[in-house]
């Protein structure tokens, strides 16, 4: 287990995925990342790459040849190599093989930062093209948050704080694939919880006007914050009535369209990297 630690918190990870595995607030004295309890999700804090979401199939054509990636890739289930390390900050990096062209046939490079400042970790993403042609793909957050902060409240004791007023409109699923419809949630700046809300599985909303989501409490004065200002998507997920969490999702990327498996270029939201390129990008999770 990987260790990050300044006045504010401790934070622990793993080379497995990248993942991390633990967020603990030294003010309060309480654990604010899911604990990973197969119950409900056995995950915490996986890394999207390079698919978000569901394939039609789990089928995409890269000029007409058919390749297989279950949902959200397989950057979450690859061990990721230390590059550089402090007390407060690392970064891991996770390469081609052999095994991974036979399901992405792209040479990349794929690094995860995790960076302590006071009570925030800054999240980076860095994607290399290795390749000697374009390279296409999706990456996204999946960070679960324990809900609730406090022992005796409810999940329905917590809202959704988005800064601004937003117009909430969720991009509707069909299963697991996108409808193409959108469904009205609320025209606010504060969303109340309820596990109603994810009675179609995730929310999933583009455009937002802040991008920033926290999670907060009408009976105790804690927070969860993630900050994500270039993502162009964020998805909100809870697996079931009872699941004691809830993930905040931003992601460069989204889940096919019903329909027909389509060649990887023409997915709906894809990042491109033409040869020798490279793309960066960071959210933040703020405790407080």
């Amino acid at each position: 287990m990987l260790k990050l630690e300044n006045d504010a918190l401790l934070v622990e990870l793993k080379e497995d995925g990248a993942e991390l595995t633990r967020i603990f607030d030294k003010n309060s004295e309480k654990e604010f990342l899911w604990h990973g309890d197969a119950e409900f999700w056995s995950r915490r804090s996986p890394v999207l790459f390079p698919t978000v979401g569901r394939l039609v199939e789990d089928t995409y054509f890269v000029e007409g040849e058919a390749f297989h990636l279950g949902q959200h890739g397989f950057a979450r289930d690859r061990v990721f190599k230390v590059k550089g390390q402090t007390g407060t900050s690392i970064t891991l990096r996770l390469e081609f093989d052999a095994e991974s062209l036979t399901i992405y046939p792209f040479r990349f490079a794929l690094e995860i930062s995790y960076l302590l400042e006071g009570g925030t970790i800054h999240v980076g993403y860095h994607v290399l093209n290795l390749d000697d042609k374009t390279l296409y793909f999706s990456i996204g957050a999946h960070p679960a948050f324990n809900i609730p902060f406090v022992a005796g409240e409810s999940f329905e004791d917590y809202y959704l704080d988005f800064g601004v007023e937003e117009n909430l409109e969720t991009l509707a699923l069909d299963g697991p694939y996108l409808s193409g419809e959108k469904k009205p949630i609320a025209m606010a700046r504060k969303l109340a919880l309820n596990y109603d809300l994810f009675s179609n599985d995730a929310l999933i909303f583009e455009g937002l006007e802040k991008n920033e989501i926290a999670i907060r409490s009408r009976k105790n004065r804690h927070f969860v914050k993630v900050r994500f200002p270039e993502f162009k998507y964020v998805g909100l997920w809870t697996p079931k009535p009872g699941a004691p969490f809830l993930c905040i999702e931003p992601w460069f990327g989204i889940a096919d369209s019903k329909g027909n498996s389509v060649e990887l270029k023409d997915k709906l939201a894809m990042e491109t990297l033409e040869v020798g390129a490279d793309f960066s990008s960071e959210y933040t999770i703020t405790i407080g």
